[in-house]
């Protein structure tokens, strides 16, 4: 009797600002060095029967002089904030599946479109903007957003960690 099973595949992409670097995996391997750890990591895994959500491992590794921060996702919101954790799950979903007999194999099977995360990394002496004055945020409105100085931006770039609203996030114009 054979026995068709649907397995789904992902693949994800999980860069690192400054400050930092990431691995991650889809099969939980540990990194062995730190030469696993990268600026951009590009990972890719089958799972069986899991209705469409999985996750991959990540590890993250900070640079002398700052902190993870947390991971962002392809949106700019922020998925995860835990700092203390050495390792993290992120959550993915795929619409790619393929029934199989039980031998998983076509690399022409992952998604094209790879899900996106950013892995955050602050300097250690900025938690963010500083409140200025009696404690109270100096914004004219609450669409304006700072640099992780404080200062007023005028002109957001893609890419660009900015607070807004009290909330940072990584700014995506995509």
């Amino acid at each position: 009797m054979i026995l068709n099973v649907l397995f789904y595949w992902y693949y994800v992409i999980i860069t690192a600002t400054t400050g930092g670097r990431v691995y991650a995996t889809g099969d939980w391997r540990l990194p062995v060095s730190d030469a696993d750890f990268g600026d951009r990591i590009e990972t890719k895994w089958v799972i069986a029967g899991t209705e469409g959500r999985s996750s991959c491992y990540a590890w993250v590794k900070a640079d002398e002089g700052y902190h993870f921060a947390g991971f962002a996702d392809e949106n700019g919101q922020m998925v995860t904030s835990d700092s203390r954790l050495a390792e993290i799950r992120l959550w993915a979903t795929t619409d790619s599946a393929q029934e199989e007999d039980g031998i998983v194999s076509g690399n022409d099977l992952y998604p094209t479109t790879a899900r996106h995360y950013t892995a955050v990394f602050l300097p250690d002496d900025q938690d963010g903007i500083k409140e200025l004055g009696n404690g109270r945020w100096q914004a004219e409105s609450d669409d304006e957003c700072f640099d992780l100085q404080g200062r007023k931006i005028i002109t957001p770039r893609n890419g660009q960690i900015i607070v807004r609203n009290r909330k940072k996030t990584i700014l995506n114009t995509r």
